[in-house]
């Protein structure tokens, strides 16, 4: 395979998994954590809607969960890695253990596989951070 041809399959996945959260309703992030105060201890959370983007450096494609705003003050949460190299892909990062190095060829479907394992996940595993 070509480099564009990889670029194009990375892109495209990109699309096809913003659709899915979209689609399942997992395209936001939970953040949660405890503030303390004098005598008690507060919990705060806030809700923020993500878009998932692709970016790329070299031969290693970085997708991460961007939040809508202002572009000084975006928050980016990193999803996993795609790492091409001799001919070979790897993916590092959230969800990808079950998914081992593979060849080049099978990148549309290795995925493919990935959303699979992300629409299997419980909703509050995916979104909480």
């Amino acid at each position: 395979m070509t480099q564009e041809q990889i670029d194009q399959i990375i892109h495209d996945f990109g699309k096809k998994f913003n659709t899915m959260c979209a689609n399942e309703r997992r395209d936001f992030l939970i953040r949660e954590w405890t503030s303390t105060d004098y005598e008690t201890g507060i919990t705060s959370t806030y809700r923020k809607p993500v878009t998932y983007k692709v970016k790329k450096k070299r031969n290693k494609w970085r997708i991460r969960a961007e939040t809508k705003g202002f572009w000084i003050f975006k928050r980016r949460f990193p999803l996993f890695d795609i790492i091409h190299s001799n001919g070979t892909i790897e993916f590092k990062g959230l969800y990808t253990h079950t998914i081992p190095v593979f060849e080049e060829a099978l990148l549309a479907e290795k995925l493919d596989e990935y959303i699979a394992i992300c629409k299997r996940l419980p909703p509050d595993a995916f979104v909480r951070s």
